[in-house]
Parts: structure tokens; C-alpha cells; sequence
């Protein structure tokens, strides 16, 4: 099974300064390979690196920023055909049932259901609504 990062996961494990064990745990159990991020994963982080104020904290997202790029580099999906294909469906389905979900979600949403993937966020329950096939770290034993 290969699980696609969100964000918040992401962001959990590599800059707060007391992840929480569950995410932690979750993550050790998977092999590194079947771990991958989205292109706009890495967009969403480069935007928090550029708006953080102060230049203490900015560089020390830079840095890692850098740590996850070069940890993924192999395993950083992009927008392709097929992915693009699933986030029409996805818009147009939401769209249909009078709801909506921020593009980037439906982005790395789409990137998953593409792939066959899983996605692994916090935010499950606005995931859910794609279609994409979902898994919370935050409630996995620890």
C-alpha cells in the first residue's frame, strides 16, 4: 500500500518540537518507500516557509523543508493527466452536492484516487467527501 502525506502530517513530523506519538508510531511502522508526498504538499510548505515573519523560525522551516525534498526526492508525485482527470470528477461531483473542498486538497485528494493511493491527514472527514481512500495517523494506536 503506498500512503500519500498531507500537510499536516508532514508538518507533524518534521517541525513540531513534540509530535505526537501516535503520528510518530504510525509512521516508524511503514517503510519508507510506500511513504510519498504531492507536488502541492511541497507547494503548501514552500508558502509557509515564505510567510513565516520571523528569521529565526523561517530558517529553521527552510532547513527543513530541504530535509523533506531531499528525503523524497524519488517519492514526490506530480499533476499529471490522470491526476488532473480525478480532480475534475472530484469537482464536479462536490459540486453536484452543493459542497466544495479548497483546490489543494482536491489536488493531492486526486493525486491518491489516481494512483490508488491512500491519503493520510487529520483532516478526514473533508477528505472523505472525494472519494479518496483515507487514514488518520492522530488516531492510531500508539
Amino acid at each position: 500500500m503506498i500512503y500519500l502525506l498531507d500537510t499536516n502530517v508532514v508538518a507533524e513530523l518534521t517541525t513540531r518540537p513534540k509530535p505526537d506519538p501516535a503520528v510518530v508510531a504510525w509512521a516508524c511502522s511503514v517503510p519508507a518507500p510506500a511513504l510519498y508526498l504531492s507536488v502541492i504538499t511541497i507547494a503548501e510548505i514552500e508558502m509557509g516557509v515564505a510567510q513565516t515573519a520571523d528569521p529565526q523560525r523561517r530558517a529553521t522551516f527552510e532547513l527543513a523543508l530541504a530535509g523533506i525534498q531531499d528525503e523524497y526526492r524519488n517519492r514526490i508525485a506530480a499533476i499529471g493527466e490522470r491526476e488532473a482527470l480525478a480532480y475534475l470528477a472530484i469537482h464536479r461531483e462536490l459540486k453536484s452536492n452543493g459542497t466544495s473542498i479548497d483546490p489543494p486538497d482536491a489536488l493531492i485528494a486526486a493525486t491518491a484516487i489516481a494512483n490508488g493511493w491512500t491519503v493520510v491527514s487529520r483532516n478526514i472527514k473533508h477528505l472523505a467527501r472525494t472519494g479518496a481512500l483515507t487514514l488518520n495517523p492522530w488516531e492510531c494506536e500508539a
